[in-house]
């Protein structure tokens, strides 16, 4: 099992600021926990990656995956990049996740980026995941669940401000939907999907939705 201090002996080398972000993000963010429901190997295509932290994450969990970063901020890729370091099987691509095509993968990951992307492009570019999973692949997508309703709207007030107010992300209106409404739609679209919870503990309503492709 991937620990916390497995990450920032990672991120040992990297700018203080960079070291600090990590600390706050890894306790207000569940990513460890998510990282688990990936499967340990295969080719994984993580859209809209920032700045690569769960990329890295995904990788340093299991070796045997390899892992494509796309973001469209070009920013972002340069620090992912630079944060690591040559590591074999894993890269980092400038793209806008919306227009570009997609490669054959085994998984496709898409963590916190949907609810900036209008509800249209949403279904778009997962019917794109879906057509370029070979057989069996997997989906994760996390996001913020619309329930309980005191951390959603804690959650809105927070995106608010790192979005609107900072910039310290590209958007400017927020698409959020509900873990039974993403169910909804990859089912709509052949996946066999679930809901998984990762909000015990937390101030925000983190959820991941699971979806399997058929083999």
């Amino acid at each position: 099992m991937l620990r916390r201090k497995d990450v920032l002996r990672f991120y040992r080398k990297a700018p203080r600021g960079t070291r600090l972000y990590l600390r706050v993000k890894l306790r207000i963010c569940p990513l460890l926990p998510l990282e688990e429901l990936y499967p340990r190997a295969g080719k994984v295509v993580d859209l809209g990656c920032g700045n690569g932290t769960f990329s890295n994450i995904l990788k340093l969990g299991a070796p045997d995956r390899n892992v494509l970063g796309v973001d469209l901020d070009p920013r972002k890729i340069e620090a992912a990049r630079a944060a690591h370091t040559g590591r074999a099987g894993l890269e980092f691509r400038e793209g806008d996740i919306a227009a570009m095509d997609y490669p054959a993968a085994d998984v496709f990951s898409l963590v916190d980026v949907l609810y900036l992307i209008p509800f249209d492009k949403q279904e778009y570019i997962l019917r794109k995941c879906y057509a370029a999973l070979r057989p069996g692949g997997t989906l994760v997508i996390k996001e913020m669940d619309k329930r309980p309703r005191w951390k959603y709207f804690w959650n809105v007030v927070q995106e608010t401000v790192a979005v609107k107010v900072v910039g310290f992300t590209l958007g400017s209106r927020f698409y959020f939907r509900s873990g039974e409404d993403y169910v909804r739609l990859l089912e709509a679209l052949g996946f066999r999907a679930e809901i998984i919870r990762l909000d015990r503990g937390q101030a925000y309503p983190h959820i991941a939705i699971r979806g399997l492709k058929g083999k």
